[in-house]
């Protein structure tokens, strides 16, 4: 007797490489196949992020501490395997939570430029968007022009976004370019920030003994105050923002560190001396990070600091009509995210043979900081 035929396992190595193919040469039709999938976000850690990270982590860890970097008037310096090995880790991890914080910047911002919020569909995008920089990492073990071809690679990158935004959150294609614009800066801003902040609690913190005074302690706060001040003034330059957007990143960014140092001293010598109840709490914790967003979210409306156009009145502003086509819905709404306001009215307009037009008003608190000083 034959017995019965078993169902293969599906071959995950294949729809991998599939799915990076059409990702690299064919975006704009894998979008719309990519937007119906029910892939959850840790399936798609999984089968996705995973592989692919790791090859990222794996390759630089070969340029650094195999291959070497070679200098503009020779040598080549390698870094310690072991240093290297650690440094692999911190990438791999650095990768899956730089992730879910670019994808909940696209979620977060996609009713400003018309979309719907899902946060599985934003990380979907953020995944499958970073496809190109990923791959880009085997431009680095090239002995000449890595650099460019790795920038290319990002911008690619950048591009597979712009295509993805509208079919994935349904925003608007006329603002395709200006959503995408914002992501790139909030993360790009999000991880100098989240660097920043890691450098500066790691310079702060000392090594153990410098836990056990109270003048350490107080010398440690004050240098992490001008530190985070010192950021603060940088990246509030970067945005163009006023003194006060500068004050208050710095203020956040202080807040964040402390909170990151009072964590890694309370399982140190010191714990023991200051008791138990040394340890913030995760409220404390949330709310240094809620702080800095909404600061930096604050430092994006540049030295203009406005508040956007109720949507009511953006409503009012709607036309009853267009030429030959009375409009037949009004709709309005304000949203706030990232520390940024922003508000749209939408109208809709039909005419006698059934053709349809859309015609929206929207205003932001945070376009001057994202677009110039003007």
């Amino acid at each position: 007797m034959q017995s019965p035929s078993v169902p293969a396992a599906p071959d995950f190595s294949a729809s991998l490489i599939a799915r990076v193919k059409n990702m690299l040469l064919t975006p704009k039709t894998e979008w719309p196949v990519v937007e119906g999938e029910p892939t959850s976000i840790g399936q798609l850690y999984v089968s996705f992020v995973a592989p692919l990270a790791l090859l990222a982590a794996v390759l630089a860890f070969i340029h650094v501490s195999l291959i070497g970097i070679h200098l503009p008037f020779g040598g080549t310096i390698r870094q310690p395997i072991t240093t290297g090995l650690m440094s692999l880790v911190m990438t791999l991890v650095g990768a899956f939570i730089g992730l879910l914080i670019v994808g909940f910047v696209i979620n977060v911002l996609a009713p400003t430029f018309g979309g719907v919020r899902d946060m599985r569909q934003a990380v979907k995008t953020a995944a499958y968007a970073f496809t190109p920089a990923w791959l880009g990492a085997v431009f680095g073990l090239l002995p000449t022009l890595s650099t460019l071809l790795q920038l290319a690679a990002d911008c690619y990158a950048v591009y597979v976004l712009y295509l993805g935004l509208p079919v994935m959150m349904r925003s608007k294609p006329e603002k395709a370019a200006g959503y995408t614009a914002t992501v790139v800066v909030c993360t790009l801003i999000l991880g100098f920030v989240v660097g920043a902040v890691m450098a500066g609690v790691g310079i702060a913190t000392g090594g153990a003994l410098a836990h056990l005074t109270p003048a350490s302690e107080a010398s440690k706060a004050a240098e992490r105050d001008q530190a985070a001040a010192t950021v603060g003034n940088v990246i509030g330059g970067m945005l163009g923002t006023d003194e006060k957007g500068k004050q208050d990143l710095g203020s956040a960014l202080s807040k964040v560190a402390a909170a990151g140092a009072a964590k890694q001293s309370s399982g140190t010598v010191g714990s023991a001396a200051t008791g138990a109840n040394s340890e913030p709490s995760p409220q404390d914790a949330g709310q240094a990070v809620g702080g800095l967003v909404a600061a930096l979210g604050g430092a994006l409306g540049g030295s203009h600091r406005v508040t956007p156009v109720d949507f009511q009145t953006l409503k009012a502003m709607l036309p009853a009509a267009l030429p030959g086509m009375p409009r037949t819905n009004a709709s309005g709404e304000a949203n706030q995210g990232l520390g940024m306001q922003a508000t749209n009215a939408t109208g809709t307009y039909k005419g006698a043979d059934g053709s349809t037009v859309e015609l929206s008003i929207s205003d932001a608190s945070a376009v001057s900081g994202l677009y110039g000083n003007g």
